[in-house]
């Protein structure tokens, strides 16, 4: 397996996320080079960086969303 592969995170449940290696880019062209922690906020389940309080991932029933931060993200098959 090639850890640095790309997943389809847009259909993946939390458990699936949860401690995978992702790199994003932010609206002002920041990259982000994280981790994901799968956290749970009142009926919302969200992925987000390990280390930085920004949601990364929005899990949602019919798949998962983009969080408004990011332009653009890649969750890698690497995990913690």
């Amino acid at each position: 397996m090639n850890v640095s592969e790309s997943i389809d995170w847009r259909n993946m449940g939390p458990e699936q996320l949860d401690g995978r290696r992702y790199l994003a880019r932010t609206w002002n062209g920041t990259t982000v080079d994280g981790w994901l922690r799968y956290r749970r906020i009142g009926p919302v389940a969200v992925m987000t960086d390990l280390d930085l309080p920004i949601d990364a991932i929005i899990i949602g029933e019919r798949g998962n969303s983009l969080a408004i931060a990011y332009r653009s993200i890649n969750v890698l098959k690497e995990r913690i």
